[in-house]
């Protein structure tokens, strides 16, 4: 079942053009966040495998504790346009968009997924990837048509040839550490070596978070909705790992 569920979705979507946008409660991937601190308690393995429900804060006091709560690592690109209507469109492939200006995110996670429920006044569900990492925004504003904006390599090579511009910035998110906050870069404009960059900062990030030194604050960094809009999606979310127990 799954298998086929895979196959259909990917052939909806090759059958779509290259700039094919939806509104984001059509929208069927994870949409990033700013992060939202975990008020509620979690349940995760201490470094004594002992089983515990406690909040992100507690447990960013055993390391260990932290790196079994969050066991999955990915990589994920989001691709925003916004419109004329004020309205955010989310792009699935960015290989040839029009002239616009676009966001393109790039998060590096650990992390868990899960579900958020609804409340007494909605049915709304879905899921929180509630995790640590770094994350690159860069806001682009296509100056041309038929620009492929799907990755850092592609806007660098845009930015130099002047089919571009913008700028890019980090977020290092619940990740505590001197030396990460001493080698992220600076929010700077969109070059060719934004690519470059961006590796060698996921390559310390990646290090320092196992870092006896670094404390990790696992927070909300983005959600998935099952048919509702993220506005009511996210009002649950917040009430459920924003309350205190």
């Amino acid at each position: 079942m799954m298998t086929l569920t895979l196959n259909v979705s990917s052939q909806f979507l090759s059958s779509k053009p290259d700039n094919y946008a939806v509104e984001a409660r059509n929208y069927i991937d994870f949409i990033p966040i700013a992060p939202i601190q975990i008020q509620s308690k979690v349940t995760s393995a201490s470094s004594n495998n002992e089983i515990k429900n406690q909040t992100t804060l507690e447990m960013s006091l055993d390391k260990q504790s932290v790196l079994n709560f969050i066991p999955n690592e990915s990589m994920e690109t989001t691709i925003q346009r916004f419109n004329a209507d004020q309205t955010v469109s989310y792009l699935y492939s960015g290989r040839s968009v029009n002239k616009g200006t676009y966001r393109l995110i790039i998060d590096y996670n650990k992390y868990i997924i899960q579900s958020i429920e609804g409340d007494s006044d909605n049915d709304c569900v879905g899921y929180a990837k509630i995790g640590v990492g770094l994350r690159i925004i860069a806001n682009i504003n296509a100056l041309k048509s038929n620009i492929d904006i799907s990755s850092l390599v592609a806007i660098g090579k845009a930015a130099s040839e002047g089919a571009i511009s913008g700028s890019v910035g980090y977020e290092i998110l619940g990740v505590e550490s001197k030396e990460i906050t001493a080698i992220i870069p600076i929010n700077s404009e969109i070059t060719s070596t934004i690519n470059q960059v961006f590796l060698q900062a996921i390559g310390v990030v990646k290090g320092k978070i196992y870092d006896t030194d670094t404390r990790l604050y696992p927070q909300v960094i983005a959600v998935k909705h099952t048919g509702c809009d993220v506005k009511t999606i996210t009002e649950n979310l917040i009430g459920q790992y924003s309350t205190k127990d």
